[in-house]
């Protein structure tokens, strides 16, 4: 059953470890499970949710503390991967595919390189993913794209800044960093605002930053080389060839790596349908 407001199926909840995990689930057949971005939620994949459910059950994962009240106890991706492994567990989901975009991607790399068994494929949308992104990226010349993982990652201060101006603060974002200008309607920019309004759910999300080197860390000793099926996309106006370059360093085979063009960052609402397709046959041909 979807919902007319905003294609999400209903909300289903789990608990895992005293944290309650939010998702949504649609269709059947072999399982797709989606990881959204910051400052997005679940709801990031309300398009391609539809599409995908036609011939696989979807599901779409609230990372705890992205835009909600339950935060993990540490947010580096480690921990985050080792909930969304013991949410499987209790949905009974054995084997899946993987698909994350922006933090989301974060913690999905290392899910698979922790969890590498439980996956059939994993597929990164655009994405700087801790430890592995090019450090080259973390140069003045690129401060428009990168300068808030050096923002979000002050304590307190981001908080203290955008506080009240959640909507301003969003909206630059998606106005700036998208490449399709309507993908993103002023209705999606209210559902992301109420999302993260506030000092405590802005912190939530931004604690995510705040343990990055954590993650970089973990994700750069970590000695696992990937041996499943990788499929890298990129934003031709955003990260672009880099996804494709950095997943290359912890994948033992070729991987599959596509700029999507006339796009940016927010690839499942810019081009929901093209996604859909290019992650579909890229399962099938697995």
């Amino acid at each position: 059953m979807t919902t007319n407001n905003n294609m999400m199926p209903d909300i289903r909840y789990c608990e895992v470890d005293g944290i309650i995990i939010h998702y949504y689930e649609q269709g059947e057949g072999l399982v797709i499970l989606l990881l959204p971005g910051w400052p997005q939620t679940a709801y990031a994949w309300r398009k391609m949710i539809p599409l995908l459910s036609v011939n696989y059950r979807v599901i779409a994962l609230e990372l705890p503390g992205m835009g909600n009240s339950n935060p993990l106890p540490k947010a580096d991706t480690l921990t985050a991967a080792r909930y969304i492994s013991k949410f499987c567990q209790q949905l009974e989901i054995n084997k899946f595919h993987l698909v994350g975009h922006d933090v989301g991607a974060w913690v999905a790399a290392t899910f698979a390189l922790e969890f590498q068994d439980q996956l059939s494929s994993l597929t990164i949308m655009d994405a700087g993913i801790p430890g592995l992104i090019p450090d080259e990226i973390f140069q003045p010349e690129n401060a428009a794209k990168i300068w808030q993982f050096y923002f979000h990652a002050v304590t307190d201060i981001p908080e203290f800044l955008i506080e009240g101006k959640e909507e301003a603060y969003l909206d630059w974002y998606f106005t700036t960093k998208s490449g399709v200008k309507d993908a993103i309607t002023k209705s999606d920019l209210a559902y992301y605002v109420k999302a993260y309004q506030g000092r405590e759910r802005l912190a939530n999300g931004f604690a995510y930053y705040r343990a990055f080197p954590i993650s970089a860390e973990f994700n750069r000793n970590h000695p696992t080389v990937l041996q499943i099926p990788v499929l890298a996309i990129g934003g031709a106006k955003a990260q672009g060839e880099n996804v494709g370059r950095t997943m290359q360093k912890i994948s033992e085979k070729k991987i599959r790596s596509v700029v999507m063009p006339d796009t940016g960052h927010y690839i499942p609402e810019e081009q929901p349908i093209a996604a859909s397709d290019l992650l579909m046959t890229f399962i099938k041909e697995i």
